[in-house]
C-alpha cells in the first residue's frame, strides 16, 4: 500500500490510499480456537464417533457450548503454559466431588490433574491442550447434570441421557460459573435445595474435611461413602418437589412420620409400615379426607389368603373378632350357612367387613389419599408394636402413633379447630364421621436408608433392601 502526505494550509493530511486497499481484512483465530474448531468437526467421521475419539460422553453437550463461544478455550491458556486459574478451581472441585456422593473418577480427574506434568513431555502441546480442554468441559458438564438430576434414571436404574433441556442447563450453568467472580459456588448452585438434601450433603462434607483420608470412596469407610451416596442420588430424584409449605413425608426405611412446614419438621411420629414381602410403596399424593370411627373393609388379598383358612377351621372366626360377611349385592350373610370347604381362594363371592371400635384394625382414624396401592395412614389398636425397634409389620399400610395429634394439625390448617371435641365423641360412641380437607395436605413416602440430624449422619436398615438394586447401577464399574 502507498501512502502520501499533503500539507495544506499548514494541516498534515493523510491521503486517501486506504481506499483503493479494499474493505479491513478479518484478524486471524487464535491458533488454539482453530485446534478447539477442527477437533469438534463431526463431518468426516460423524458425531458419535469423533466424540467417542475425542473421549466425551456429553458430545453434543460440549459442541453447544464451545459454539457459543466461538470456540475459543476456557480453561488452558493460550501460549500453551497449561491449566488456567478457571480450570485450576474447577480441578479442585472435581477432587472433592466425594462430598456429594459422586467419585473423581467418574469424572477423569486423575487423568486431567495430570495436565501439567504431561506437557513437558509432549511436542504438539496445541492439538495436547485442545483434548484436554475438551475432556474438562465434558467432565464438568455431566458433573453438573449428576449433581441436579442424579446419575441413574428413577425408574429403569439406567445412566441418565441428557436431554435437550438438560443440556441446554448445564451449558448456561457452566457458563454463567465462568462468569462469576467465585466458579465454585455458581457451579454447586445447581443442586437441589430440599431440607433433607441439603442437611445430609452437608454432615457428609462435614465428615470427610475432618477425616481426609476417607475422601476417596475407595479409602476409609466405604460402606459410609456407598450408603450416603445412594440417598443422595435418591434425593437428587425429588428435584422437582417443592420444599415449602406443608407436607407429610414417610421415611419408611426409618418408621418415622414427619409433618413439614417451610422446611422445619413440626411433628415427628413412629410409624408401622409394611413387611419386606407386602411392602408400603414409594409415592406422591395429597391427603385430602379422614374418617373416625371407621369400618374395615378387608382387602380381598387378606380375605383369601389370611381368613379363609381361619373360616374353613372356624365360621365363629368372624364373630369372635368383630367381622361380618356381605354378598356380592351388599346382605348380610351368615357364615355357618357358607360350605366353606367348597370355597377356594379363586371362587371366593364374599366381601368381609370389620365394625367400628377400639378392636378394628384401623383404630379410631383413618387418613385417605389417593394411590393406586389402595394404602392409607390409620390409628391401630396394636400400641405394643410402636416400642418396638424394627416396625415393618403391615400389609403395606402406615400405622400412625398418635393419629389425633395429625388429625388436629389437618383441621387447624383448614380453619377447623372447632371439629376437635366432635373427633373426641365420635371416637367414644363409634358413631363414623367424615372430614373434608378442601386444601388438603401433600404426603410423600420415601424409602432413605440415612439422612441428617443435627448435622450428625443416621444409618437405616435396608428393610426391603432396595439399596442393592440402586448400588449395583450406580457403583458398576
Amino acid at each position: 500500500m502507498l501512502l502520501w502526505l499533503a500539507v495544506t494550509g499548514g494541516v498534515l493530511s493523510l491521503g486517501s490510499a486506504q481506499a483503493h486497499a479494499g474493505p479491513p481484512q478479518p484478524k486471524p483465530a487464535p491458533v488454539a480456537a482453530l485446534s478447539l474448531r477442527t477437533a469438534l468437526d463431526t463431518v468426516a467421521l460423524g458425531s458419535a464417533a469423533t466424540y467417542t475419539q475425542l473421549g466425551l460422553q456429553a458430545g453434543p453437550a460440549v459442541q453447544q457450548f464451545y459454539s457459543q463461544r466461538d470456540f475459543t478455550p476456557a480453561w488452558t491458556h493460550a501460549d500453551s503454559a497449561g491449566w488456567n486459574h478457571n480450570a485450576r478451581q474447577a480441578l479442585a472441585l472435581l477432587r472433592c466431588a466425594p462430598e456429594y456422593g459422586l467419585d473423581p473418577a467418574t469424572y477423569s480427574w486423575s487423568i486431567l490433574s495430570a495436565l501439567p506434568d504431561s506437557l513437558h513431555y509432549l511436542a504438539a502441546k496445541t492439538a495436547t491442550l485442545a483434548g484436554y480442554e475438551l475432556r474438562l468441559t465434558d467432565a464438568l458438564l455431566r458433573f453438573a447434570t449428576h449433581l441436579r438430576y442424579g446419575r441413574l434414571h428413577p425408574l429403569t436404574l439406567t445412566p441418565i441421557v441428557l436431554t435437550q433441556p438438560q443440556t441446554q442447563e448445564a451449558v448456561d450453568g457452566l457458563r454463567q460459573a465462568l462468569a462469576s467472580p467465585e466458579l465454585t459456588t455458581a457451579f454447586l448452585s445447581c443442586q437441589p435445595t430440599s431440607r433433607a438434601y441439603c442437611q445430609l450433603q452437608q454432615a457428609w462434607s462435614a465428615t470427610l474435611r475432618q477425616h481426609p483420608d476417607s475422601l476417596h470412596p475407595t479409602t476409609g469407610n466405604a460402606a459410609d461413602f456407598r450408603r450416603v451416596a445412594l440417598n443422595l442420588e435418591r434425593l437428587r430424584w425429588d428435584l422437582q418437589r417443592p420444599d415449602s409449605g406443608d407436607y407429610a413425608l414417610v421415611n419408611i426405611a426409618a418408621y418415622q412420620l414427619q409433618l413439614i412446614r417451610n422446611g422445619q419438621v413440626v411433628q415427628s411420629h413412629r410409624i408401622v409400615v409394611g413387611k419386606p414381602d407386602t411392602p408400603t410403596p414409594t409415592l406422591d399424593s395429597r391427603i385430602t379426607v379422614f374418617v373416625t370411627a371407621p369400618e374395615w373393609r378387608v382387602p380381598y388379598s387378606i380375605a383369601v389368603n389370611e381368613m379363609l383358612p381361619e373360616l374353613q377351621n372356624d365360621p365363629g372366626f368372624l364373630a369372635d373378632n368383630n367381622y361380618f360377611l356381605l354378598d356380592y349385592r351388599g346382605r348380610r350373610v351368615n357364615p355357618w350357612r357358607v360350605n366353606w370347604q367348597r370355597i377356594t381362594p379363586q371362587t371366593f363371592p364374599y366381601t368381609i367387613r370389620q365394625t367400628a371400635g377400639r378392636h378394628n384394625a384401623l383404630g379410631n382414624i383413618v387418613f385417605y389419599f389417593t394411590n393406586q396401592h389402595g394404602i392409607y395412614v390409620h390409628d391401630t389398636p396394636a400400641r405394643a408394636l410402636f416400642r418396638e425397634p424394627k416396625r415393618a409389620r403391615s400389609h403395606g399400610c402406615i400405622r400412625i402413633e398418635k393419629p389425633l395429634e395429625l388429625a388436629a394439625f389437618l383441621l387447624k390448617r383448614e380453619g377447623q379447630q372447632a371439629a376437635l371435641p366432635d373427633i373426641r365423641r365420635s371416637i367414644a360412641t363409634h358413631d363414623r364421621c367424615r372430614y373434608d380437607l378442601a386444601g388438603g395436605l401433600p404426603i410423600r413416602i420415601r424409602y432413605y436408608t440415612c439422612e441428617a440430624q443435627n448435622n450428625h449422619i443416621r444409618y437405616y436398615a435396608d428393610v426391603y433392601c432396595q439399596d442393592e438394586a440402586v448400588a449395583a447401577a450406580f457403583f458398576k464399574p
